[in-house]
């Protein structure tokens, strides 16, 4: 069996394949080869890396799927299990000897973990005695580790989010969004998790079995994110997977989310509403759902659910619970024919009246504060309040009034944002680097006519070309700014904007959102001549590329010739074709 191009998982070096068992000549590890492997270097590989990158969940998937095609091998099935529980192997400074640490801790020892002891069973005594000493290794690790999170007081909340910007490595405007939310949680009593105020006094100490415990213990999770790739970010993933799994397991526990643009989240939370950042006292309302969260499962009793007794489906109260269910599942058509069975036999119940409401505005009893509605337009109100008790009358009435008064508040921001937009045009408009975007086309004409001359003329202008690609890069940073500045801009001015006429009452500012966007939409519409002669001067570079790629065939091409005539002296015909060639 000869694997020649196979990484170790201990320091990813390539290893010399020659047997089952393969030790590395780099760092002195073990390696497990089964045939099976040799099938599949490049996706194992990959997997290696992202275990590497710690990105563990994608590693699994890429084991999964080999598992899935072929028979089970004990290699891969103990490459998954160093996923599970986040193995990354560390070089010792002194014997530069790799030693396991952990970055996802569980409760269940890897002992006893089904794709470890699958792999114990195909082994033979050689391999089974190396993969019981390396998992005896990280079971003494994850019980200290789980010594130390045992000794940690429960928290309630974990803030989850990224610290540092991998592109400016400078500190993310998230941090200033979680301190926020951190001193408002803490100030009302709660015990919070937030890496950069828990873990500020634990310095050169690992943090994992800390982040286990919080992570186990917590009911809440907050993951925060003003840019998408963030919430993708390696550390931050990890946190917010591992709490999903938790949560499978815990009905009790629940996250929350905020962000700027829902849709660009991970499908993980697509079926979670998320705070926009971007409204005003966003974390202010964050942490109020949270509080109330928490404050729910505190009354529900001991174990954080409700004590369930058991509900007639066929009684009034029944029904209606169908109803509710459907309306929060957004089932719209169930919940019509739920209240239609049930006002047959409970015509006067106000409840049926006002989920049927609920329906026709579309939201439910946790949203409808946010509306920008005249519930009284709808008869179902009239009937409601008709047929409502004093408390659940005052209840409907006061929810009516917020939702008129949104409807006030949502025309008073559209005028206002009218004016702030207009002025933040005018500022685009007269900056500096806008314009400069007709001298940026007329800069590309003047480069597709210097490109086309260079290409008729059979790589003669090769000085040109580089000279010009050279100008395309200098054209293309220009664009680039003029972008970014419309983008940040817009986003800047809308926040401040937000900031400045404190609207604190209007949570949900979805029309206003979209204006600023449209405003952004049309600016680079604007733009949509500079972007087509971009997208040309790309299309160009490109080709530049692809002539320099075929002159350096043609020269090996050239060179290969002139070995083939030993008659051709050093100086004659063929070092003149080569310095033509090079003059070229």
């Amino acid at each position: 069996m000869k694997t020649e191009a196979l990484n170790c998982r201990c320091c990813g070096g390539v290893l010399d394949v020659k047997s089952a068992l393969t030790v590395c000549e780099y760092c002195g590890a073990t390696n497990f080869v089964s045939d099976t492997a040799g099938k599949y270097i490049n996706q194992l590989n990959r997997a290696n890396k992202l275990r590497q990158q710690k990105e563990y969940d994608n590693a699994i998937r890429i084991y999964d799927n080999i598992l899935s095609e072929n028979i089970p091998s004990a290699d891969i099935l103990w490459l998954r299990t160093l996923c599970e529980y986040g193995i990354e192997y560390v070089p010792d400074p002194i014997s530069s000897k790799y030693f396991p640490t952990l970055h996802r801790v569980k409760d269940e020892s890897i002992l006893n973990y089904y794709s470890y002891l699958d792999a114990l069973k195909l082994c033979d005594d050689e391999q089974k005695a190396i993969l019981e000493k390396e998992a005896v290794e990280i079971n003494r690790i994850q019980t200290e580790y789980l010594e130390i999170a045992k000794n940690e007081a429960p928290y309630d909340v974990f803030i989850c989010y990224k610290e540092t910007d991998e592109d400016t490595k400078t500190t993310t405007e998230d941090v200033a969004y979680c301190s926020r939310l951190y001193e408002i949680l803490t100030k009302s009593g709660y015990k919070v998790f937030f890496a950069r105020e828990t873990l500020q006094n634990k310095l050169s100490v690992d943090y994992e079995p800390y982040i286990f415990a919080a992570l186990k213990s917590s009911k809440v999770m907050a993951v925060i994110g003003s840019k998408s790739e963030y919430f993708t970010a390696t550390w931050v993933k990890n946190e917010w997977s591992r709490f999903l799994k938790l949560m499978e397991k815990d009905q009790t526990k629940q996250i929350f989310f905020a962000c700027d643009d829902p849709e660009e989240l991970p499908r993980a939370f697509s079926l979670k509403q998320a705070q926009l950042l971007s409204n005003p006292n966003a974390m202010e309302v964050l942490a109020k759902n949270i509080i109330n969260y928490l404050n729910n499962i505190l009354k529900a009793g001991k174990n954080g659910l409700p004590d369930k007794k058991p509900v007639n489906l066929s009684s009034p109260e029944g029904m209606l619970l169908k109803a509710t269910n459907n309306l929060n599942n957004k089932n719209y058509a169930a919940v019509y024919s739920n209240i239609s069975d049930l006002l047959e036999i409970a015509p006067t119940m106000a409840e049926a009246y006002w989920i049927r409401l609920l329906a026709n505005v579309r939201h439910n009893e946790d949203n409808i504060i946010y509306a920008k509605a005249d519930l009284t337009t709808d008869e179902n109100y009239e009937k409601a309040i008709t047929f409502a008790g004093d408390a659940l009358k005052e209840k409907y009435e006061k929810i009516k009034d917020q939702c008129l008064e949104n409807i006030n508040l949502q025309k008073e921001f559209d005028v206002q944002l009218d004016v702030a937009a207009d002025e933040f045009r005018q500022t685009v408009l007269s900056s500096k680097t806008y314009a400069k975007k007709d001298e940026i086309i007329k800069e590309l004409h003047s480069l597709k006519r210097d490109y086309d001359n260079a290409v008729l003329s059979k790589f003669s202008g090769s000085k040109l070309l580089q000279e010009i690609s050279k100008k395309v890069a200098e054209l293309d940073s220009i664009y680039r700014t003029i972008l970014a500045s419309l983008s940040s801009r817009c986003i800047s001015e809308y926040r401040k904007f937000c900031a400045d006429h404190n609207i604190s009452n209007l949570v949900e500012l979805d029309n206003a959102s979209g204006k600023m966007k449209e405003l952004r939409n049309q600016y680079i519409e604007e733009n949509k001549t500079l972007r087509q002669k971009y997208i040309i001067s790309e299309e160009y570079v490109d080709l530049n590329e692809e002539i320099l790629q075929k002159k350096a065939a043609r020269k090996r091409a050239i060179e290969k010739s002139i070995h083939e005539y030993d008659h051709i002296e050093d100086g004659t015909i063929g070092d003149k074709i080569i310095r033509a060639f090079l003059d070229d």
